[in-house]
């Protein structure tokens, strides 16, 4: 990608509010692309063109400070510093529980992403609830080899380190049935992943499935 395409990436489009919840609420396919920076982490959110891996016009803007005792992760229509269309806001300082709340530009509670620690040992694992506590679907890394070669690449050898960087995918599940993928797309130099929502999700808001999503790389410093 040349530096002009970079620029014009991270000029905002002229959209209001309703006008980008709409079109993610109208899509079941998104693409998150992490933008590295020196003391943040920083996501752009777009809707690729049909069966495309490639960056669509950003819908959103997110960023994550670093070092900080309590996550604050906002996702904005602009990369620079405004209000926020959600964000996710974890329970208390230093989340060990891996609890995290998604709150609106109210600052209200919409939805709760969860961390299973006990099934995470070996194989991420995730939930997501509604604001009731009431889960919405389940996620859980797509292979269990490769989570396997991930977790003890690093104590094994130093020489296995390279492969911590295997491909990070994700299978979405409700009620037992999968309803979704996420993947990372292979030979990039940065992270970039395709989110595919599939039948049984219509009903979910995309701000918590685009929240958790997120949520996947920066609350575990992928």
């Amino acid at each position: 990608m040349t530096e002009e395409q970079e620029r014009a990436l991270d000029e905002p489009a002229t959209t209001d509010t309703a006008t980008v919840l709409s079109a993610l609420e109208s899509s079941d396919r998104f693409l998150v692309q992490q933008v590295f920076k020196p003391i943040a982490n920083e996501y752009r959110i777009s809707i690729p063109a049909p069966g495309a891996a490639e960056e669509g016009r950003p819908l959103l803007y997110v960023k994550q400070k670093k070092l900080k005792i309590k996550e604050d992760i906002r996702f904005r229509l602009s990369p620079d510093d405004g209000s926020h269309v959600f964000r996710i806001k974890s329970k208390t300082v230093f989340e060990f529980r891996g609890r995290h709340e998604v709150q609106d530009a109210a600052d209200q509670t919409i939805g709760l992403l969860e961390k299973v620690f006990g099934r995470s040992l070996l194989r991420s694992h995730w939930r997501v609830r509604d604001a009731q506590g009431n889960e919405l679907f389940e996620a859980y890394e797509a292979s269990w080899a490769i989570a396997l070669l991930r977790r003890f690449a690093g104590i094994v050898s130093n020489w296995l380190e390279a492969l911590t960087w295997l491909p990070f995918n994700f299978r979405l599940l409700r009620d037992g049935r999968q309803v979704g993928t996420y993947r990372r797309v292979l030979g990039k130099l940065r992270d970039r992943y395709v989110l595919e929502l599939e039948p049984g999700l219509e009903d979910v808001d995309r701000r918590l499935v685009l929240a958790f999503a997120v949520g996947l790389d920066a609350l575990q410093d992928r």
